[in-house]
């Protein structure tokens, strides 16, 4: 049995997702409208700059083999 080495994750887009959880649990329990719409506008920023994973063509190529 061949060893793999396990695939390296980038901790940026977990990070993003993480932090867009979060204000949609504040927004959830938010009651100021003014606030509300702040955490939308944040939500939105979040989704907007999260980096997607990159794809690592060396395992894929591997794969092949």
């Amino acid at each position: 049995m061949r060893f793999e080495k396990p695939k390296k994750k980038s901790g940026r887009p977990d990070f993003a997702a993480g932090r867009i959880a979060e204000l949609e649990r504040q927004l959830a329990t938010e009651t100021n409208e003014t606030r509300k719409s702040e955490l939308r506008n944040e939500i939105n920023e979040w989704q907007r700059s999260r980096p997607q994973p990159k794809r690592d063509e060396r395992s894929k190529s591997q794969d092949r083999h």
